[in-house]
């Protein structure tokens, strides 16, 4: 099927929101509110391209923070073409859709709303529509096999060609058209660009994954681990504190493991980023039992005025026996000496986790082991997901043999118990002073501000529009599961 191109518009549009947010669905992450461009007029500047000048987008995304990512990587670069983002699918003629196969329930919205997309293909002709990401690099031709009306279908290691794809397709190249090949060289990408607050941004430090639990797509949707150069993040930290960031987040599938491929590693990283001029807090995500050092908790201790002390280290399970059925390389007591050393080395550090539930052969005592290593230290929060298998994993090969009522029993019995020790421990809280990054206008009471404190807890306090992107100190008077609550100290 030829693509039948479509009429350049006279101007770009201002750049709006037209990206879609999390709401409280876990599979459906991105980017909410305004979408940050500096200046969208020098963004476009020389590199304006007339087959994509003008062209209105709307940006869909599932998934982790390494897919919001991405999806900053790629708005980015349509922007230093001319294109502009739209608020609704409905105004945009191009609709992309960036992907997460971590569960299935991810993969199957996706699915869905492809299905539904054929009905505007109809009506609209122009109207282009990209499938990127993980589900691309894992499912392309089938993709392109079930929705043939798809125009652009993009892996995990061909992003950074994105925009050259797109003028591909306004060419009248065959559609759909894939690019899911991976490359020995990976592009990192610029987040400079386009992002959705001025003053939070990721950068990706590592790309791929070499660990190999039995439950997880990641290896192979994408690649292996690859990391970036210290003086290249060095130098992106830079430039984007120059343009106003003063939260940076760093991404990789195993944060711990960064540089072991250059003679590197993650706490001489964070030791170069403590002296960028601007950055006011550091964070990284995600880590991993196995891979975690002293040397990590040192540092971040010696650096804890910028690097905050926060990690989020799934568990998976409290079962040594199920443990290593995942294939995750570490016992129950190992995650409990690396969490006592956290705390030792590091005080005031606050954990995070995710937990599965019904993975393959999980009895009732595998999980009453989840519950007590959930009860024994106490993480701030957790994700937890039912398991779901996934093609293409060894896990494969396992019976999926726990019931499906059986798992949404264990995971609200797990959901509780996490409620409980997240109430307790922010009730810990009132009274105490909390150092907030003010983020913007809560979304359930607009008269209120929302920001993150140092270990990340989520507090809400009376503030004005003022204060966002800047730090302020909160005193705790009432706390929630979820939140704090509190008055701003002047």
């Amino acid at each position: 099927m030829k693509h039948e191109p479509l009429a350049t518009p006279a101007a770009a549009p201002a750049p709006e929101r037209g990206i879609e947010g999390p709401g409280q669905d876990p599979d459906h992450c991105g980017l909410e509110g305004t979408v940050y461009a500096p200046d969208a007029a020098a963004l476009a500047g020389s590199r304006a391209h007339p087959l994509i000048a003008g062209t209105k987008v709307h940006l869909l995304t599932y998934g982790c923070q390494m897919n919001v990512y991405d999806s900053e990587m790629v708005a980015g670069l349509l922007g230093e073409r001319g294109a502009g983002f739209v608020a609704e699918p409905e105004a945009a003629d191009l609709l992309i859709v960036n992907t997460c196969s971590v569960r299935a329930h991810a993969e199957d919205r996706v699915y869905s709303r492809l299905g539904r997309i054929k009905f505007e293909k109809r009506r609209r002709p122009g109207f282009l529509v990209a499938v990127m990401g993980c589900m691309a690099q894992k499912e392309g031709e089938r993709i392109a096999e079930r929705f043939p009306y798809v125009d652009l279908i993009v892996g995990t290691r061909q992003l950074h060609r994105f925009p050259q794809l797109l003028e591909r397709i306004r060419e009248g190249a065959p559609t759909p058209l894939l690019a899911i090949d991976e490359t020995p060289d990976v592009n990192f990408g610029e987040t400079v660009a386009r992002r959705e607050t001025p003053f939070q941004a990721y950068l990706a430090v590592t790309r791929g994954c070499n660990k190999r639990c039995t439950f997880c797509v990641v290896p192979y949707t994408r690649g292996p681990e690859v990391s970036r150069p210290v003086e290249d993040v060095v130098a992106e930290a830079r430039r984007l504190a120059a343009d106003g960031v003063v939260e940076l987040t760093l991404l990789g599938q195993t944060i711990d493991t960064y540089g072991y491929d250059l003679g590197a590693n993650l706490w001489t990283l964070l030791r170069a980023l403590h002296g960028v001029e601007g950055l006011k807090r550091i964070r990284f995500i995600t880590s991993h039992p196995e891979e975690c050092r002293d040397d990590l908790w040192r540092a971040m201790a010696d650096l804890g005025g910028k690097v905050m002390p926060f990690i989020h280290m799934p568990a998976q399970s409290g079962s040594n026996a199920v443990l290593r059925r995942m294939a995750r390389g570490y016992t129950r007591e190992r995650y409990l000496d690396v969490v006592a050393s956290a705390r030792s080395l590091c005080p005031g550090i606050e954990i995070a986790s995710d937990w599965i539930v019904g993975f393959s052969g999980e009895s009732d005592a595998d999980f009453e082991r989840s519950l007590t290593l959930m009860e024994t230290f106490r993480p701030q929060m957790s994700y937890i997901f039912k398991y779901s298998v996934r093609e293409g994993t060894p896990a494969q090969r396992l019976p999926d043999d726990v019931p499906d009522e059986v798992k949404k029993e264990r995971h609200r019995r797990m959901l509780e118990l996490q409620e409980r020790i997240s109430l307790e421990l922010n009730r810990e809280r009132v009274g105490q002073v909390e150092e907030v990054l003010v983020e913007g206008p809560s979304k359930t009471d607009p008269a209120r501000f929302t920001g993150r404190g140092r270990a990340r807890r989520l507090v809400h306090f009376s503030g004005d529009a003022a204060l966002a992107g800047k730090l302020v100190r909160v005193e705790v008077t009432g706390a929630t599961g979820l939140s704090l609550l509190g008055e701003r100290i002047e």
